[in-house]
């Protein structure tokens, strides 16, 4: 009897003692196994700022580099080219070309041929343009640096060239550089012109004259990109 006990009693500890250790291993797996969920949602977070973060940065660069082109290429006199495009029924991009290319906006600028002003207008040119206009001797030769009639006048050469050659901007550019029988003798040539009536710019004989429409032409360009085609 006392050692059916006994074996009763030696059971009974075991199974307290198996029953401990298994709740020791249960807290101990419980402290290994930590919750995830607050480490997951923290990534989460860091992902997101991170994305804003460049989405951010991208736009500020972005805006940078509008505020840099558009630094190379401003809108200065920008009331004189507006009134005298409107004026004269031109694109205003066209106009801001013409005036980057010809003095990079120096309103005193002189070639060593005599060209002056912002448009680079040569006297003669302008006196010729005053006749024309009906405004016989109403300026002198130092009025070209005078931005207003500077641009006035030039953008009234660039309507009368545009109309010249029919509306062919490119025969217009080049004749602006490279003068109006210059061009019309290229118009007669097969070769340069073969409906006689247009000019392409990689076709023009005249080194400077060919570079320099182009570099209007792409400059044109770059400022319709950045400000937009102007309204019909």
């Amino acid at each position: 009897m006392a050692q059916r006990h006994a074996s009763r009693t030696q059971k009974t500890q075991k199974t307290q003692k198996t029953q401990k250790t298994q709740k020791t291993q249960n807290k101990r797996q419980s402290k290994k196994a930590p919750n995830r969920v607050p480490l997951i949602i923290g990534g989460l977070v860091i992902a997101a700022a991170v994305i804003v973060l460049l989405l951010t940065t991208s736009g500020f660069h972005h805006q940078v580099s509008d505020n840099v082109k558009k630094a190379q290429y401003p809108l200065s006199y920008s009331d004189d080219v507006t009134q005298a495009a409107q004026a004269h029924k031109l694109d205003p991009n066209l106009v801001y070309a013409v005036i980057r290319t010809e003095s990079n906006f120096q309103k005193d600028a002189e070639s060593g041929a005599g060209a002056r002003g912002l448009m680079q207008l040569m006297p003669e040119t302008f006196t010729w343009l005053m006749d024309y206009r009906g405004e016989e001797a109403a300026y002198t030769a130092d009025d070209l640096f005078n931005p207003s009639v500077n641009i006035d006048y030039g953008c009234y050469f660039l309507r009368y060239l545009l109309d010249y050659f029919d509306g062919d901007e490119v025969c217009a550019v080049a004749a602006y550089n490279g003068g109006m029988n210059n061009v019309s003798e290229w118009l007669k040539n097969e070769e340069i012109s073969p409906d006689g009536k247009t000019l392409i710019a990689g076709n023009i004989p005249f080194d400077e004259t060919r570079s320099y429409v182009r570099q209007v032409e792409d400059t044109k360009e770059h400022y319709r990109e950045l400000y937009g085609q102007p309204d019909a």
